[in-house]
Parts: C-alpha cells; sequence; structure tokens
C-alpha cells in the first residue's frame, strides 16, 4: 500500500479555537464516511525550555487529546486513535501522515502559538497545504 492514501483522516489539535473547529469538522467527515479518525497532538519543541515546562506541555498536550477522543467517541465514531508527538507541527503531521497513509488531514487555519507573520494563513497550515501528498482541509 506504499505510495496510496487510505481513508483515514487525521486532525491536529492544539487547543486553540481554530482546532477545536478542525476538530469538529474531521468528526462530521469521519462519521458520515465511516472513516477512522487519527487525532494528533504536537509538543513544540522549544530551545531552552526547562524539564518541568517541557512535561507541562506533554500533560497539557494529554489532557487535550483525552478530551477530544471523548468528545469524537460521544458523536458516534467508533475508530479513534490519539497520538502526541514532539517537534515541528507541520513535519510531525506530514510525517504521520506518510508514515499511516493517511488520505486526508484536516487542521485549524491558525493554531495557538500563531504570530503577526501567520495572520494571514499559519505556517503550519500554509506548510501542510505545500508539501502534503494527501488532501489537506484548512478549516476558519
Amino acid at each position: 500500500m506504499k505510495g496510496k492514501t487510505s481513508p483515514n483522516i487525521l486532525v491536529a489539535v492544539d487547543g486553540s479555537e481554530y482546532s477545536r473547529k478542525a476538530f469538529q469538522y474531521a468528526c462530521v467527515l469521519a462519521r458520515n464516511n465511516e472513516i477512522p479518525l487519527h487525532i494528533l497532538n504536537v509538543i513544540e519543541e522549544y530551545v531552552n525550555v526547562g524539564y518541568s515546562i517541557s512535561r507541562q506541555l506533554e500533560k497539557t498536550g494529554k489532557e487535550i487529546l483525552h478530551k477530544y477522543e471523548a468528545r469524537a467517541k460521544s458523536l458516534g465514531l467508533r475508530s479513534v486513535k490519539t497520538i502526541q508527538a514532539r517537534g515541528s507541527p507541520a513535519e510531525e503531521i506530514l510525517k504521520f501522515a506518510a508514515k499511516e497513509n493517511i488520505g486526508t488531514i484536516v487542521v485549524g487555519s491558525r493554531g495557538r502559538y500563531s504570530s503577526s507573520k501567520d495572520f494571514l494563513l499559519g505556517s503550519t497550515s500554509y506548510k501542510l497545504a505545500h508539501y502534503s501528498k494527501c488532501t489537506v482541509i484548512i478549516v476558519k
């Protein structure tokens, strides 16, 4: 199956309003088409971040994943998988999508930590739109 995409959906969440909307969209898409849903949270690695801050980011990410997994199951999705990764959000999303032969990536137009340079289209969603080998849906 290498090189081919599956009907699996990947939604990236970071706790922002944009990712909440992307999650809702992905759930409707997955439920209406009976497609497995993968929920990914990427802990962005920062230089000079202490151990306690790193652990807090991991804990917060796991709480976000748990909340979204419970919500997806309450909406009737049968196949839900949560994943936490560390690194650059765009790179980790693309890496996971390639590894799991994801057919559709759903992301918010901007993330929790978007800066003024990301005003029109967040850097993560911009990179995904340009470099993904599968369909990317950007939700506002």
